[in-house]
């Protein structure tokens, strides 16, 4: 039973050793204008771009997983499955982004006559902000910082004092909650770009230690606008701005 057990180990790992390699896969991005777009296998940490013709060139297997990314286009996520792997091609369009308005429809005419128009407008049931899609933060509300010109406040001959929030001034206790809110602004931040690039592929693409990473994504985020770019997808922005910090950074180092 053990050499059957056995054997049948050795077949997977054959098989996986030998027929799921990585090799070289062309893909072909079939928009007008597509050159330039960023083409990364974050399964094997491996990026490229496009030419002109929109074609670029990749190692990737079976499960890999692709992220495709540029400024006109939107983001695209793909999987390398059996027959990406076997005919060694990609084909495909990517979705132009459009940062459009939806159609606004109006629903009732207006006289303009205030009066009559209110008589007019019929209401089923209250509705919640969230319904009309006003997000609504039902969290922790964060302490507010009172700033010193509300804290003291001249009303003609009078005067009215926040002695709390005049006193966490002069303690210090607002710039260090500044400060602490900032520093875990930047953290929060630095780990989700951290986490979706991937410790290897920033390590090898950019020639970085593991150690430094979190060093190099700070000196990004504090001198750029790192934060905004990747909250808006823009990815390959992104992908420039680690390019060009990377030059600082070494520079800083030496």
């Amino acid at each position: 039973m053990k050499k059957k057990y056995l054997s049948i180990i050795l077949f997977h790992f054959f098989f996986f050793s030998v027929f799921c390699q990585r090799k070289i896969i062309k893909g072909v991005i079939k928009n007008d204008s597509s050159d330039g777009i960023h083409i990364i296998n974050k399964t094997a940490n491996l990026f490229t771009i496009t030419n002109k013709e929109g074609v670029f060139f990749i190692e990737a297997t079976i499960g890999d997983v692709f992220v495709i990314s540029s400024v006109q286009y939107d983001l695209k996520v793909m999987v390398v499955d059996k027959s990406m792997y076997a005919k060694k091609e990609l084909n495909f369009t990517l979705e132009e982004n459009l940062n459009e308005l939806d159609e606004v429809i109006v629903g009732i005419q207006l006289s303009g006559n205030l009066n009559t128009d209110i008589k007019g407008i019929k209401t089923e049931k209250l509705f919640s902000p969230e319904d009309v899609g006003i997000p609504v933060y039902d969290g922790i509300q964060k302490e507010e910082i009172v700033p010193m010109h509300k804290a003291i406040v001249f009303y003609g001959v009078g005067l009215h004092v926040d002695v709390e929030a005049v006193y966490k001034h002069w303690s210090g206790y607002y710039k260090t909650l500044k400060t602490t809110r900032k520093l875990d602004e930047e953290n929060n931040s630095l780990e989700a770009i951290r986490d979706f690039y991937g410790k290897q592929f920033l390590s090898s693409v950019y020639t970085l230690s593991e150690e430094k990473i979190y060093e190099f994504l700070l000196l990004c985020i504090q001198t750029s606008a790192i934060k905004y770019e990747f909250a808006k997808e823009n990815h390959n922005v992104v992908l420039k701005i680690f390019s060009d910090k990377r030059k600082e950074f070494r520079n800083n180092k030496q």
